[in-house]
């Protein structure tokens, strides 16, 4: 007997006859009562981590199944992962001097496909190594046409149920990855912003934006505010660093009074909060910024510099202007995070498809409630619920190359549409 382990002469040899046996496969108990697991599908450019080591509580499960002499199916499987790829083989261009610019889509798209095509045996290796019994001759691929089917169908099912929609509002932006993200995937972190209190006429508001200015449609108050009454309903003319200008004072509840000096400025195309009152009050939607993160033609003399460039020149400017009273510079601000790349999110319009998450936290809640489904500890209880109260409605499109397509297509010539299709041909 050898004095050393030596995995290579033992583990590999085994692995190979236990598959060749077909010792994973469902048939061998045919009679059997199904049991399956669908393994939480890796992604299929990448290699395992530590986290992946969850999957050994499921080897254990597969293997006590089967030899109770039930039909056991461990399902294998990859992850396209879109968004996820597509940040990691926009890395690998970076380091070769290119970027996602320089190609049409479809050459990227080919270009990406090739590079997953590459990676995707690591995965595989990596779990045979591990001794995990996989099926492996039902292995899938999130890109495999059936699953695209699949992801169609479901896509239409949805919406014909009500349950997914699309419309124009304001989304989680990542400027540097060129596209949107769900509520979910935002990372908010605090961060010492300075506090801006800048002249508005007769009247002194607080922002941690003073470039967004230029899409002010209002300045708001509390209703309750008495400070503030007779300004209410009222126009003021002020004085602006690209000249004078007229806004509108309008009241409204979500104002805190405690806020700066009670006074805000309401800009309907970058701020969620200020989405919402806009389209109380009917406020135009104004975008100053592109989704390249630079500003924009409305920004008159600062169009085209990017959002920290504009902030600091509209502060000087508006300091020799008088038009800026103090600055905090101690303020705590929450911040939303691009989690690929950490960069600031803004809140841009864009037209997006969405979940309504409505009916479904609702079923949620109640399995819970009737005791259908158990959480344990009980005192967590609380934090599920208090997680689906505030859950919005889920922004499930992306602005990116990778992945399956949203099936639904515009027309020039009339409304937004969902392409009719034989379900057979599906």
């Amino acid at each position: 007997m050898d004095k050393v382990y030596n995995h290579k002469d033992v583990e590999d040899r085994i692995y190979e006859k236990w598959e060749e046996a077909g010792y994973f496969k469902p048939e061998i108990n045919p009679k059997g009562k199904p049991y399956c697991i669908i393994l939480p599908p890796p992604n299929a450019n990448g290699a395992l981590h530590f986290g992946h080591a969850m999957f050994t509580v499921e080897d254990i499960l597969i293997r006590y199944h089967r030899m109770l002499g039930e039909a056991t199916l461990w399902l294998p499987g990859t992850d396209h992962a879109g968004i996820e790829t597509q940040f990691v083989f926009e890395k690998k261009l970076k380091s070769e001097g290119k970027s996602r610019f320089d190609f049409d889509r479809r050459t990227l798209y080919k270009m990406i496909h090739e590079y997953v095509e590459e990676h995707k045996g690591n995965i595989q290796n990596q779990l045979r190594r591990l001794g995990f019994s996989l099926d492996w001759s039902r292995e899938k691929y999130t890109l495999d046409i059936d699953i695209v089917k699949i992801v169609h169908k479901t896509f239409k099912k949805m919406y014909d149920e009500g349950l997914l929609y699309r419309d124009y509002k304001l989304v989680n932006y990542c400027t540097f990855d060129g596209t949107s993200f769900s509520d979910l995937e935002v990372v908010h972190e605090e961060r010492i912003s300075p506090l801006y209190y800048i002249k508005y006429g007769s009247l002194v508001l607080a922002t941690t934006r003073p470039e967004t200015k230029f899409g002010d449609t209002a300045l708001a108050v509390h209703p309750n505010d008495k400070r503030y009454q007779k300004y209410i309903g009222k126009e003021l003319e002020i004085e602006t660093v690209l000249g004078k200008a007229k806004i509108k004072v309008i009241a409204d509840e979500s104002v805190n009074p405690e806020f700066g000096t009670g006074v805000v400025k309401i800009t309907p195309a970058h701020d969620f909060n200020d989405f919402e009152v806009g389209k109380r009050h009917k406020l135009e939607l104004r975008q100053v910024m592109g989704f390249d993160g630079k500003m924009n033609k409305l920004a008159g003399k600062y169009e085209g510099l990017y959002i920290k460039q504009a902030r600091k020149a509209v502060v000087e400017d508006m300091r020799k202007m008088g038009l800026l009273e103090k600055i905090d510079e101690n303020y705590i601000s929450r911040l939303g995070l691009c989690y690929k790349c950490k960069n600031v999110l803004e809140p841009l319009p864009l037209e997006q498809w969405f979940v309504k998450v409505g009916p479904l936290k609702d079923k949620a809640i109640e399995a819970v409630k009737s005791g259908k489904i158990k959480i344990t500890p009980q005192r967590f209880e609380n934090v599920y619920f208090d997680w689906l109260d505030n859950l919005r409605d889920w922004n499930v499109s992306r602005q990116i190359v990778w992945g399956i397509s949203i099936p639904a297509w515009r027309c020039q010539n009339v409304k937004c549409q969902i392409r009719r299709v034989d379900r057979n041909k599906w």
